[in-house]
């Protein structure tokens, strides 16, 4: 759950352990957790020199989680601004590079709708392993209905790996849910975020194809790459949002359909407030099964995975 923020296994149940309740120290949550003395000393370290666990007033319970809605919201926030930063990197030298200026092997501007086309057919054609993607903005050569190279790979067992924006999974969008369920059936693996910040294609994590998430020129222009630094960016920021977006089919289920509803404000309020599911399926009325349907759905109209990140995302997009 919290490995997006940088939190392995045994510090995230360290961390959870201590949200329940402080420890004294490493043996006490050694034997709360199950898990070995060492491991919990190290995992309890670490959360302690990142700020994550706090030593309370000596004696009982001297250890203690600090408060998520701090702590984890700053990691959030910290691997966002990481990911922005990636991104106007990407940006500046897609720019430099469209521009003409010192484009080297490892990087070539392709520019025209059919060459473009050409370069993404043969990436998969290519491919002998994986191909990953993040998919946002309208098709600028190859619209997903198109995509014959796809089927293709997937016939021949390449693992697909596809992030899609959200808008996306919108009535009317190219890759209306009907289309994203037969490529589900042939084995690609998807995910949802709320925003891709442009296109791109990996094949093996030797050559990749970046685009703009819109085109503003008369010619499309995209960028081929090479194996070299840029490449392993690129890979680097695809696992990135992979670990952060939302699984699919179960996003299928739950496409946006506008502003939320009073009720769902309602229930979200009292989920921001601190109440259990219990809680709000007694304050509306409402069984258990049906809240956390609805929470699941809150979780993917607003492209998170927990609800602390549901939390500081519907307060970017002023739904209450």
């Amino acid at each position: 759950m919290l490995e997006g923020i940088g939190l392995d296994a045994s510090q995230e149940r360290i961390y959870l352990a201590l949200l329940a309740a402080p420890a004294r120290d490493a043996a006490e949550l050694a034997a709360r957790t199950g898990l070995p003395e060492e491991r919990v000393a190290a995992a309890l370290g670490a959360l302690l020199a990142s700020g994550l666990a706090e030593d309370g007033p000596a004696g009982p319970g001297a250890v203690r989680a600090a408060p998520p809605e701090v702590s984890l919201g700053l990691r959030v926030l910290e691997r966002m601004d990481e990911l922005r930063r990636t991104r106007l990197a990407v940006e500046r030298l897609a720019r430099e590079f469209g521009e003409g200026a010192g484009a080297g092997e490892s990087v070539e501007v392709v520019e025209g709708a059919r060459q473009v086309a050409e370069r993404y057919a043969r990436l998969q054609r290519e491919a002998r392993e994986e191909i990953l993607c993040l998919t946002g903005g309208p098709a600028v050569a190859v619209p997903a209905e198109a995509n014959a190279g796809q089927r293709d790979a997937l016939d021949a067992g390449v693992r697909y790996r596809v992030v899609y924006e959200r808008a996306r999974l919108e009535p009317g969008s190219s890759d209306s849910p009907l289309l994203l369920e037969e490529w589900a059936a042939l084995g690609e693996e998807m995910r949802v975020t709320v925003e891709v910040p442009f296109k791109l294609v990996l094949s093996d994590r030797r050559r990749g194809l970046l685009l703009p998430r819109e085109q503003h020129t008369p010619v499309p222009r995209a960028v081929l790459l090479r194996e070299g630094l840029v490449l392993e960016a690129m890979v680097w920021l695809f696992h990135k949002v992979w670990e952060s977006a939302l699984p699919v089919p179960a996003a299928l289920q739950v496409v946006a359909d506008g502003p939320l509803s009073s009720d769902d404000q309602h229930l979200l309020s009292l989920l921001l407030a601190g109440y259990t599911d219990r809680a709000v399926a007694s304050q509306l009325g409402l069984s258990m099964r049906t809240v956390q349907r609805r929470v699941h759905r809150l979780l993917a109209l607003a492209g998170v995975q927990t609800r602390l990140q549901l939390g500081w995302r519907a307060a970017q997009l002023h739904w209450l």
